[in-house]
């Protein structure tokens, strides 16, 4: 993301062009401990070595299961809105 009034938004285009690049994302899944967002970042990192997107998991990635935003659709889901009420009514209740 970028903020909309960012003083050098070229600037920022140009960071980000780079913190996406194969070296920089496996260096910074092999610091955290994760998976690069480009998957050639895999093979790109001396820091995350061979075995670092298998040890972390690259292949369960398949098995993952993404968040998804419930929304009212037949009857068959619960609204959005009706969601939002009853997880706010729920975590205040800790």
């Amino acid at each position: 993301m970028l903020h909309s009034e960012a003083k050098h938004p070229v600037c920022a285009y140009k960071w980000m062009n780079w913190s996406l690049t194969p070296k920089v994302q496996g260096d910074v899944a092999a610091w955290f401990g994760s998976l690069p967002v480009v998957p050639e970042g895999c093979k790109a990192s001396p820091l995350l070595g061979e075995k670092g997107c298998e040890t972390n998991g690259f292949n369960y990635f398949d098995k993952i299961a993404f968040w998804k935003t419930p929304i009212a659709e037949g009857g068959k889901f619960v609204p959005y809105s009706r969601w939002t009420q009853d997880y706010i009514a729920i975590m205040g209740g800790r």
